[in-house]
């Protein structure tokens, strides 16, 4: 055998050895009798806003609901209150000196509360457009503007979160309504209305489209177009809501009682639009349009909430408050109550 193959054999020989050694004391001799395991610890958290016992005031006004249900505003003697549904804290969101809280609506798909403030005086026009952002206990002033006449008030305020518009609808002493336009900047301009008097009105979520309804005659129209919306022979049409795929939802009128409803885009001919009849004519006031294009219908009798496409039923109890996006809120013995859709 050469000397070459006998240094490789002991090299090898020795390597293998010294691996030997090394795999004893680090899996016997340096070894613990026990093992040890590790788990990940994750604390629990309330995610349920049916976990919360939250009490309303007897005296609460306008009482709201966010569209997760995770948070409730009302009034209380003229203040505004928050309260966080998952852990029950409340909070009294502040106006600015010489004012007061005048509107407050829930914006779609947002934890954020729209919120107009009004000068003290009763006859001033000067208000105030704030958001409120729940989460981060923020608020943020967005725009001050002065209205046409006096003894201004906001009725209604629509907002799209995806294209940042903002419409407010607001009424003065000559029975008149103005509508106002307010874009990210935020600069604000008036909207141009066919009637003077304008009842209801639905923002679409992707374009910029204000539907709005005449009061008078219960004629529909879109902002920039002329000529009101007409279904078919339909004398009265009143204005439901809106899906977040910009259908417009419809109702024709009888006897102030809704029995059917027509939907579709504004971009369409109605002549294609879906129509569905309710078994059972309602108030305009019991009929609900959700953000995925159910139709809801409420009856405060029975307290039962009907989904007119499906037909599935929903029973609650107590004094019927608002539909949330996974059901129902309502006060019994002036406790909120939860109920999911079945």
């Amino acid at each position: 055998m050469s000397w070459t193959k006998r240094i490789s054999i002991w090299i090898v020989v020795s390597l293998s050895l010294q691996c030997l050694g090394l795999f004893y004391i680090d899996h016997y001799f340096l070894a613990t009798d026990s093992k040890t395991v590790s788990k990940r610890v994750v604390k629990e958290v309330i995610t349920k806003a049916e976990d919360v016992d939250i009490t309303i005031p007897t005296n609460a006004e306008n009482i709201l609901v966010s569209y997760d249900a995770k948070y409730i505003s009302y009034y209380d003697d003229e203040k505004l209150v928050i309260v966080n549904c998952l852990t029950g804290e409340t909070k009294n969101i502040k106006s600015e000196d010489g004012c007061n809280i005048s509107f407050a609506l829930w914006v779609p798909g947002r934890n954020r509360i729209i919120l107009v403030e009004k000068e003290s005086d009763d006859e001033s026009s000067n208000l105030t457009l704030y958001s409120y952002d729940a989460v981060k206990d923020e608020k943020v002033k967005n725009i001050k503007f002065e209205g046409d006449g006096t003894n201004l008030n906001v009725e209604d305020v629509q907002t799209a979160p995806l294209t940042g518009l903002i419409y407010v609808k607001v009424s003065n002493n000559e029975n008149k309504s103005s509508i106002y336009r307010i874009d990210r900047n935020p600069d604000m301009s008036k909207i141009d209305t066919i009637p003077n008097l304008v009842g209801n009105i639905v923002l679409t979520r992707h374009e910029d489209e204000l539907v709005y309804e005449g009061s008078v005659y219960n004629k529909i129209y879109v902002t920039g177009k002329s000529n009101a919306i007409n279904v078919g022979d339909v004398d009265k049409l009143t204005l439901i809501g809106a899906d977040a795929d910009d259908n417009i939802y419809l109702a024709q009128l009888k006897d102030n009682l809704i029995g059917k409803v027509y939907y579709g885009k504004t971009s369409q001919d109605t002549s294609t639009w879906k129509a569905i009849e309710l078994q059972t004519p309602c108030a305009k006031e019991n009929l609900f349009v959700s953000g995925n294009g159910k139709i809801y219908q409420n009856d405060l009798l029975k307290g039962v909430i009907k989904d007119i496409n499906s037909g599935t039923q929903t029973s609650y109890k107590g004094k019927f408050v608002q539909l949330y996006n996974k059901g129902v809120v309502s006060i019994v013995n002036n406790k909120i109550s939860f109920v999911l859709f079945k």
